[in-house]
């Protein structure tokens, strides 16, 4: 196998690179500077020889943004699995929140993604450059969001006199701010068991509940 891209199928990654990337999720864990780390300390953590990470990737910037749209992709697939097990779309928003709740490996490198978004590092441009690619269209959030939403509107769970990209970014907008609140709790003065039920029911009340006129 030849260089890596990061938008190979989940399911077809070496194993080696599998461990790399795992290496890249727990210090995104842990909350270091991966722009700032060293390829020896990821191999170190990988448990694999430097030689072997250059055998896969040319810079280290490829690493970490191969990484997180890995894990991205890993995490998209598992959302559309766990989605289709609900029964409704409030399940569904609970479900989703449950998750940022727990804080697990799957959210922090969500998070991981949208700060990446907006950042202008050279990991955060390939990073960009990869989820716009083809390759990853299965995977990219939004689409998904997209899917699960027009899904919901068929079967008349949600409102059909809104656009259906700005009900998407009503939710995703919705749950990133919550999913910041989450990580940075000690910094608010609003406890989350009271954020919340507000979020959740703001969400329902602007996607499901028509305005009276």
């Amino acid at each position: 196998m030849g260089k890596i891209t990061g938008l190979e199928d989940i399911g077809k990654v070496p194993p080696k690179v599998e461990k790399l990337y795992g290496a890249v999720r727990q210090l995104i864990q842990e909350g270091a500077d991966v722009t700032n780390i060293k390829v020896s300390s990821l191999t170190e953590l990988a448990g694999i020889g430097k030689g072997t990470a250059y055998e896969y990737f040319d810079t280290k910037e490829e690493i970490v943004a191969c990484a997180v749209v890995y894990h991205v992709a890993v995490m998209m697939d598992w959302l559309r699995l766990r989605f289709h097990e609900k029964g409704s779309f409030a399940e569904s928003l609970d479900f989703m929140l449950d998750e940022i709740d727990m804080r697990n490996c799957r959210m922090q490198g969500f998070f991981w993604f949208v700060h990446m978004l907006t950042d202008n590092t050279e990991i955060s441009h390939l990073v960009r450059q990869k989820i716009h690619a083809e390759e990853f269209a299965r995977y990219e959030p939004v689409a998904f969001f997209r899917s699960e939403l027009e899904e919901r509107r068929q079967k008349g769970e949600l409102r059909h006199d809104q656009p259906l990209d700005y009900q998407v970014y009503v939710l995703f907008s919705h749950l990133v701010a919550y999913m910041m609140a989450v990580y940075t709790e000690k910094n608010l003065q609003l406890d989350m068991g009271t954020l919340r039920p507000l979020v959740c029911r703001g969400i329902l009340k602007e996607l499901c509940e028509k305005d009276d006129m």
